[in-house]
């Protein structure tokens, strides 16, 4: 039986509990920069999903960019997936 190697990062899984909407834009926009996933708010958070609730976040007017960092970080995913279809 041949076994695998673990696929864990060499620095371990960045983990994030954001304060402030703020602080949660910018763990996101870290992922985007870093290419690495992250858990944002307890929830693991891959390039993909992180690459598209930044570009929603950047196409909205700035007081709807307060009102969609309010939100969690999965229910920021979703609302960028049902915008892209």
């Amino acid at each position: 039986m041949k076994i695998e190697p673990s696929r864990t990062r060499q620095r371990g899984t960045v983990v994030t509990l954001p304060k402030t909407p703020a602080e949660r834009i910018a763990a996101v926009r870290q992922i985007v920069e870093e290419g690495a996933y992250a858990k944002i708010d307890g929830q693991a958070v891959d390039l993909f999903s992180a690459s598209a609730i930044m570009a929603v976040y950047n196409a909205l007017s700035e007081d709807k960019r307060e009102h969609y960092a309010s939100f969690p970080v999965g229910k920021m995913a979703l609302v960028a997936f049902k915008l892209f279809k």
